[in-house]
């Protein structure tokens, strides 16, 4: 097997293992909700950013940085001596996130609504920040040796093995009569456990990187500050460029994060008890996993056309840049537009079927909408990052979070839970904007012709027609218990999805030579000859 085709066949493995853990990832929060409660659940939450912040770090912000580090460097000598000086410097970097977090969990605890009950939780979830040296280091050298299978195995089997601790400790507890906040603090620590378990699987690597770590001084280390990858330049680098690929990948996580700041003290303003404010914050983080499934969904399929991008950019291939990237935009606009207009139009019930209640339909409604241009965002990002033009890109992040938060201060007294979700639609408006804008003009081509535009319109209006007139004839004629949701929910999704195929079909929303580029295009396209 060529490298060429040996990574491909490990990109497909990672991409599919990434989608697969996302997917678990937002799917357990349901079970784990209808066991501990909006109250229980909005515990959990409140910590959660802290987890999905060093998830994020040891996945894929600083393990795509180092890879990309050690792939430009000559030789194995120079690979090792600068692998050293990455983990040194890593470890520096989460030992200080450590300090930081467990130490100041009294302090985070009390932005967090003035919750000391929280405390416990936090610096359970601050032991994970110690082994992200080990998991982003060993991740980004294997994939460096162009081997992505240790990553995609120890990525879905953290996530499993993290799922079967937290239902079992919510289970258990709730059986126990443990409070909500001692659940909290179990099924934040199941993350730690999870992440020593991916360490089993990484333990070769990570054999091999302790090994390099703790050699006697080289005599080569003349060789690294020659290539211009002295301490000081690492470590710029690794703030700069890796932290930027991982506030990209967590933007909504570090949005998720200034809600768990701001919320329930916006809605203590509005006169809500602090008791109430909790179970309304709970309910309001249902739209968390929601929101991450439509993001998966919306991504897994168009990002996974981008890989070839950088090659053909660096090689002034252009017409290939401009075909992968409109190809990219199509699918990404067709997927992220249907999926929330679909949603939205059968929340209710969809909110009813998993949740066991109706509340808060319009904040979570608003939530959904933000599907749209946080794909976009992520889409956008790494088209920049692949022709690297992400000059500017960091600093409009910065600009995000503050806008997050200043219109949640401003909105939630007013508008409670909707304020939120509208605070974070308006706050992402702008970075959508910044890389509309930053991506070249050659690379646009025909992509926002106005027939195509009318196409896809026709699509978005069949689909939320369809699925609203399901929902509305369910909730009148077989109600709105838990199972006629389901009855609701299913036959929503089954006729408007065969309405997505009839006008996909009918309006030609994606040439034939799209279709050829898509993976089993060609067995699409057999399907809808004989349908025609």
């Amino acid at each position: 097997m060529s490298k060429s085709q040996q990574f491909l066949t490990g990109a497909g493995a990672l991409a599919l293992a990434s989608v697969i853990a996302k997917i678990l990832s937002a799917v357990y929060r349901v079970p784990f909700q209808n066991l501990v409660g909006d109250a229980g659940f909005y515990v959990y939450q409140q910590v959660y950013p802290l987890y999905g912040i060093a998830m994020v770090m040891a996945l894929s912000g600083w393990p795509v940085f180092i890879a990309k580090v050690l792939t430009g460097l000559p030789d194995v000598v120079v690979q090792r001596l600068a692998l050293r000086r990455l983990w040194c410097l890593l470890a520096g970097v989460s030992l200080g996130l450590f300090v930081m977090i467990y130490a100041g969990a009294p302090a985070l605890a009390w932005v967090m609504g003035q919750d000391a009950q929280l405390v416990p939780e936090i610096r359970a979830v601050a032991w994970l920040f110690l082994l992200i040296p080990f998991l982003a280091v060993s991740r980004g050298y294997t994939q460096a040796q162009l081997n992505m299978h240790p990553t995609a195995i120890s990525q879905v089997l953290e996530q499993l093995v993290r799922i079967i601790l937290i239902i079992s400790v919510a289970w258990y507890g709730v059986q126990q009569g443990w409070s909500i906040y001692v659940i909290g603090t179990w099924a934040t620590f199941a993350a730690v456990i999870a992440s020593l378990t991916a360490l089993v699987a990484l333990r070769t690597s990570v054999r091999q990187i302790l090994q390099m770590v703790w050699a006697p001084q080289a005599e080569q280390w003349g060789h690294v500050d020659q290539t211009g990858l002295t301490w000081r330049r690492l470590g710029y680098r690794l703030w700069s460029e890796g932290f930027l690929l991982a506030v990209v990948a967590a933007l909504m996580v570090f949005l998720q994060l200034i809600d768990s700041f701001t919320v329930k003290g916006g809605l203590q303003l509005a006169g809500i008890s602090p008791g109430t404010a909790e179970v309304t914050k709970g309910i309001y983080d249902r739209g968390q996993p929601l929101l991450q499934l439509g993001l998966v969904f919306a991504t897994s399929l168009g990002m996974s056309l981008l890989p070839q991008m950088h090659q053909y950019w660096r090689g002034q291939f252009y017409r290939h840049v401009q075909r992968d990237f409109q190809l990219t935009l199509h699918f990404v606009l067709i997927l992220a537009g249907a999926a929330t207009v679909g949603l939205i139009t059968i929340l209710p019930a969809v909110n009813q079927l998993l949740f066991n209640s109706r509340d808060e339909t319009i904040a979570l409604s608003w939530f959904v909408l933000a599907i749209i241009p946080a794909t976009l965002i992520m889409v956008f990002s790494t088209v920049l990052q692949s022709i690297d033009r992400t000059t500017g890109l960091g600093y409009m992040l910065v600009v995000t979070l503050i806008l997050k938060l200043i219109f949640n201060v401003s909105l939630i007294p007013q508008m409670l839970t909707t304020g939120a979700s509208v605070g974070t639609l308006l706050a992402l408006i702008p970075l959508l904007v910044f890389t509309i804008l930053r991506v070249p003009k050659l690379m646009w081509g025909s992509a926002l012709v106005s027939s195509w535009w009318i196409k896809y319109g026709w699509l978005l209006l069949g689909i939320g027609v369809t699925a609203g007139t399901i929902r509305m004839i369910g909730d009148h004629f077989w109600g709105t218990g838990r199972l006629a949701s389901l009855l609701t929910v299913i036959l929503a999704i089954l006729l408007s999805g065969l309405v997505f195929v009839w006008v996909m079909v009918k309006t030609k929303l994606l040439t034939e030579r799209e279709w050829l580029e898509v993976p089993h295009g060609t067995t699409i396209l057999k399907i809808m000859d004989r349908g025609k």
